[in-house]
Parts: structure tokens; C-alpha cells; sequence
């Protein structure tokens, strides 16, 4: 397989993951708690807002695919540990900001803790996974 088409591929795949856990946390809070999707659908549910958030995300997924083949070679340990570490990076780097934004502001709660961990770590790190095994060697 090409590169270009496996980076793609890997994204797509990631873009749908990230998409399908949303999609099942908005089921049972009744809103999107990622802070890298939050603020962009504030309206009710609809058509509109599915289409949204299904580009978003694919797209999310390939930039992660795109920067993770630029970096494939420095991270540590086999396939599947890299697409841990990576969703764990990309999920820090997306959360960071955020979260400490919250603390100071004295707006965070045990809820949004853990709908951040469920939601984005879970998320992030599954669609890392996917990733590491659609790109590997």
C-alpha cells in the first residue's frame, strides 16, 4: 500500500471512531464535552450538526494519521504502543489548554472530568491505535 493512501485510510478510520464515541457520549449526556468540539455545536441535534461533526472529525483523524507518519520513526516501543502513546499526546495537547482554563475559572466538576477522560482519552487513544495498526510496517 501507498503511503499517502495508508495515511489516509488510518485517518478516515480514526475520523469514524472518534465520530461513533461522540456521537455514543452526546446519547447519554445530551451534550459534546470535548473541549475540541464543544463550543462548535452548541445548537440541537440535527442533520446539520451530524454532517458537522462527521467532517470534523474525519478530518481531526487524518491530520492525526498526517502527523503521525511524520513522526512514526521517533516514537517509542512496537505498533500498537505508539498508537497508544500518540492518542495520549494528541488527547493531552487537546485537553491541556482547557482543563487548566476550567481550574482557574473554578468551573470544573468530577462530571466534566469524566466525560473528558470517557469521551477524549478513550477516543483519542482508540483512534491512535487504529492508526499505529492501519500504518505499521
Amino acid at each position: 500500500m501507498d503511503r499517502l493512501l495508508k495515511t489516509l485510510l488510518a485517518g478516515i478510520v480514526a475520523g469514524i471512531i472518534l465520530f461513533v464515541v461522540a456521537s455514543i457520549v452526546y446519547n447519554y449526556i445530551g451534550h459534546i464535552s470535548d473541549p475540541s468540539l464543544s463550543h462548535i455545536f452548541r445548537e440541537k441535534i440535527s442533520m446539520k450538526w451530524f454532517y458537522k461533526l462527521l467532517i470534523i472529525t474525519a478530518g481531526t483523524g487524518i491530520i492525526m494519521a498526517f502527523l503521525y507518519s511524520l513522526i512514526y520513526s521517533g516514537l517509542p516501543g512496537g505498533n500498537v504502543f505508539k498508537g497508544i502513546f500518540w492518542g495520549f499526546v494528541v488527547w493531552l495537547i487537546i485537553v491541556h489548554q482547557p482543563l487548566i482554563t476550567l481550574l482557574v475559572v473554578g468551573k470544573f466538576t468530577m462530571d466534566l472530568l469524566l466525560s473528558w477522560v470517557v469521551q477524549g482519552l478513550v477516543s483519542y487513544v482508540a483512534a491512535g491505535i487504529s492508526i499505529s495498526l492501519i500504518y505499521k510496517d
